[in-house]
């Protein structure tokens, strides 16, 4: 089955910034930042799947990226991806396949220092800081508000909707 996608299935085919909870969103702790990045119009989340993220990196590297493509395939976005944020290294299986269906879109990485306990999370975390565009930093600062709406995506601050017409 694929990610529970949360709310702003009424946007428009516009650029969105996709952001990968490790958690339901009502029972991770420290969710307002979350809330307040998801207020974006542009902006939507991805509950995880049913096969856990835990689940999904105990399954052999080869293993574990078939399984996230397929999610991936799956995944009905209401618009097209800009920004894949991950918050944890074993989101990053599911975050690679989505940049690999959206090319143009670039990878947001926000996992704490030390959030790697496993080897296996470590490998996945350098992957990530490797690879990533931008460091998620919560609560999103200044800088990252410009440059999601340099992307095209719309932040709901002022003038936002503007810079992607």
């Amino acid at each position: 089955m694929s990610p529970l996608l949360r709310g702003r299935e009424e946007l428009s085919r516009g650029a969105l910034l996709v952001l990968l909870l490790p958690g339901a969103l009502e029972e991770l702790p420290d969710r307002e930042p979350l809330e307040a990045l998801l207020r974006a119009p542009g902006a939507v989340a991805v509950e995880p799947a049913r096969v856990s993220y835990g689940a999904l990196a105990r399954l052999p590297p080869a293993s574990a990226r078939s399984v996230a493509r397929r999610q991936a395939r799956r995944m009905r976005l209401p618009g097209t991806p800009r920004v894949v944020a991950a918050l944890h290294p074993l989101q990053v299986p599911l975050a690679l396949a989505l940049l690999e269906q959206w090319p143009a879109a670039e990878l947001w990485y926000g996992a704490p220092a030390g959030a790697a306990g496993v080897p296996r999370e470590r490998e996945l975390d350098a992957a990530a800081r490797e690879r990533a565009a931008a460091t998620l930093i919560l609560p999103v600062s200044g800088p990252l508000w410009t440059r999601m709406e340099s992307l095209g995506i719309e932040s709901g601050r002022l003038g936002s909707e503007r810079l992607s017409s």
